[in-house]
């Protein structure tokens, strides 16, 4: 019989002071793996417009962010002991500017990535990531904290 674990990463950030008060970044959507299946490898891509993570970045047009995540490798059993992996791996974020026709950038959340401001003075900032619960994972429901810091450059 398979059981299901409900899962959850909390996204945070991290405020760097604003550049002349132009710059600011905010969380707007948690990391939600949802329902997890014992023993299943659960994946949340970053274009998920429901479960991934999502930040919002402004900054000043025509200048650079460096978007660097402090990433979780096990999130904790709320209200017991016990672990579950979780991993990141290129590709697992993406950046896009708010302006008609602005391109995707997908990265590696595992390594600072810079962002140049060319198409609007606004970003949003996705992340996914996947859980490999064991396949006697205890049941029950896991946190952990994820910090996009912002260098407004």
């Amino acid at each position: 019989m398979r059981r299901c674990l409900p899962i959850v990463a909390l996204g945070l950030l991290a405020l760097v002071p604003p550049l002349a008060g132009q710059s600011t970044i905010t969380g707007v959507r948690n990391l939600a793996f949802g329902v997890v299946i014992r023993g299943v490898a659960t994946t949340v891509a970053p274009g998920d417009p429901i479960r991934s993570g999502r930040f919002y970045v402004r900054h000043i047009l025509g200048r650079q962010v460096q978007l660097d995540f402090t990433l979780p490798t096990q999130l904790a059993r709320v209200g017991g002991g016990g672990t579950l992996a979780i991993t990141f791996q290129n590709g697992d974020a993406v950046a896009q500017q708010t302006a008609p026709g602005s391109p995707p950038t997908p990265f590696d959340p595992t390594k600072k990535k810079k962002i140049k401001l060319t198409d609007s003075a606004d970003l949003f900032v996705n992340l996914g990531g996947r859980v490999s619960p064991t396949p006697t994972q205890a049941t029950g429901s896991y946190i952990g904290t994820v910090i996009l810091t912002c260098t407004f450059l």
